[in-house]
C-alpha cells in the first residue's frame, strides 16, 4: 500500500480527503494522523484560551473603515495617459518627418535631370548595356 503524503494528510486535516482503510491498517500513517490530529487540538485549544480584548478589535474595525473610505491609489489611469500621449509624439513625429522629406532632400536626382536621362535612352539605339563591349574594342 502507498504511503500518505504530506498534502494527503493536509487535505484529510480540513475535511478535502475521506479517512480511508490506510490509516488504520498502516501503523506510520496511523501514527502521523495521531499526532497532526493531536497537535491541531492543541492549537485549537491555545487560540480558544486566550482572549482577544475587545479595544484591539474595534482598533481594527476603524482601520478597516478608514481604508475602505479611501480610494485605493491606482497607478493605471497614470500609465494609459503616458502611452496615449507618446503614441501622440510618435504620430506626429512621423507626419512631420514625411512632410519634410522631398525627393531632392533624399537623395533622388532632380525632375530635369530625370528627363534629360529618359530622352537620351529613347534616342539612343543602342542599348546601355552594349556599350562596355564597345569599350572593349576601341583604341
Amino acid at each position: 500500500m502507498k504511503h500518505w503524503t504530506e498534502d494527503d494528510f493536509t487535505q484529510w486535516l480540513y475535511g478535502l480527503r475521506p479517512k480511508d482503510a490506510h490509516l488504520d491498517d498502516c501503523p506510520e500513517c496511523g501514527a502521523e494522523a495521531r499526532r497532526l490530529t493531536a497537535r491541531r487540538q492543541t492549537v485549537m485549544d491555545a487560540s480558544a484560551a486566550e482572549e482577544v480584548p475587545a479595544d484591539l478589535l474595534a482598533a481594527q474595525r476603524r482601520g478597516v473603515y478608514l481604508r475602505l473610505g479611501q480610494s485605493p491609489v491606482s497607478w493605471m489611469p497614470r500609465i494609459q495617459a503616458a502611452v496615449v500621449a507618446l503614441m501622440i509624439v510618435l504620430v506626429a513625429l512621423t507626419f512631420s518627418l514625411r512632410s519634410t522629406r522631398t525627393p531632392a532632400a533624399l537623395g533622388a536626382p532632380a525632375d530635369d535631370q530625370l528627363f534629360s536621362d529618359l530622352a537620351s535612352i529613347e534616342q539612343s539605339s543602342e542599348p546601355r548595356a552594349a556599350q562596355p563591349i564597345h569599350n572593349l574594342f576601341e583604341e
